[in-house]
């Protein structure tokens, strides 16, 4: 979602990624596959958005660390909620048009 309206910075495509799946936490390769963001990217922007507190580690499995979003961080919660709001917005205004569709086939 924020990527269509924020462009498509590696950070943006993360962000997107992890706010649609906050409840779950990823390697570096599950984020660079899942967010179309390249593992050297990843590893260069990483420390940042760590620094910020958007994201946090999570655990080890194996010799991989994991990320999540953070979701306690109050900016992370305003893009959890923004996110959810223009999902809603997009969906609501899909009905409107399809309303709008159906009552346009049953005039004709």
């Amino acid at each position: 979602m924020f990527k269509d309206i924020f462009g498509e910075s590696p950070q943006t495509k993360i962000l997107d990624f992890l706010a649609d799946m906050p409840d779950f936490d990823y390697t570096i390769t599950e984020l660079a596959n899942k967010s179309n963001v390249s593992k050297p990217t990843i590893y260069k922007i990483l420390p940042s958005l760590l620094k910020k507190k958007l994201l946090i580690e999570t655990r080890m499995m194996g010799n991989s660390h994991l990320y999540a979003l953070n979701i306690k961080n109050p900016i992370v919660k305003m893009i959890l909620k923004l996110d959810f709001e223009i999902a809603s917005k997009i969906a609501e205004l899909e009905d409107n048009k399809q309303i709008k569709d159906i009552g346009h086939i049953l005039v004709t």
